[in-house]
């Protein structure tokens, strides 16, 4: 037998096998597909430091810390005759913040105003925000508008022979929460960030006012609750 050709013939079974043979490098790409959702959040909580001005007694005794829960406790203190002060101005400032359009409404629960002639009442406690503004570069006001009378200070509201003349009150929100819409933004406050991010909240200080006069002698209590929604 021809050792030659015998050895070329084997060379050529093994190249033809190797031809045959599935490649080790025959798939070099491959594909994931990924997907998620965007949904619409919201949030308001405390924007710091309350404050009670022209009070002669009580004061804001229990309060939260910015970006807390708002859990606020405010005695307006003497408002009858015996406060010489024009008014007696409460501040309490807000965040907000909302990926999507949104609405802040505010109630009026838990009252007890005594309800007789001459007795304080809802329409004697002035109601309003102020101060509106983006509080970072990742925030923007720019579809947000505080709704008609609401935007206005009832801690300088006109005052005439001791009585002043509100814009808005304690009477003009609902009694039952969510409330009356007091905020609206048509687009989005947050722009990045998560919401326990410094730069991306609306800032906005709701005030309460009540200018000292001869009411009734007595006492009174309400709670305001606000709540942020998106449609």
């Amino acid at each position: 037998m021809n050792t030659r050709k015998t050895v070329w013939m084997g060379l050529a079974s093994a190249a033809l096998a190797l031809a045959l043979a599935p490649s080790s490098q025959a798939q070099v790409t491959g594909t994931i597909n990924i997907s998620g959702t965007v949904s619409p959040a919201v949030k308001l909580t405390s924007g710091g430091a309350a404050t009670l001005a022209g009070n002669t007694s009580g004061g804001v005794t229990a309060q939260s810390a910015a970006d807390a829960a708002l859990a606020t406790v405010v005695d307006f203190g003497e408002v009858g005759p015996g406060n010489t002060n024009t008014y007696v101005c409460f501040t309490q400032p807000l965040f907000l913040r909302a990926n999507a359009p949104s609405t802040v409404s505010a109630a009026v629960t838990a009252a007890v105003f005594a309800g007789g002639v001459g007795d304080i009442a809802k329409t004697d406690i002035g109601f309003g925000f102020q101060n509106l503004a983006a509080g970072g570069p990742n925030a923007s006001i720019a579809t947000t508008t505080v709704n008609g009378a609401f935007n206005s200070d009832p801690c300088a509201a006109p005052v005439v022979a001791g009585v002043p003349t509100f814009s808005a009150t304690l009477n003009s929100i609902a009694t039952a929460a969510p409330g009356t819409a007091v905020i609206s933004s048509t687009g989005a406050i947050s722009m990045r960030g998560n919401f326990n991010s410094p730069s991306n909240e609306a800032d906005v200080d709701l005030k309460l006012a009540i200018v000292p006069q001869a009411f009734t002698i007595g006492t009174f209590s309400a709670t305001v609750t606000l709540t942020i929604t998106s449609p």
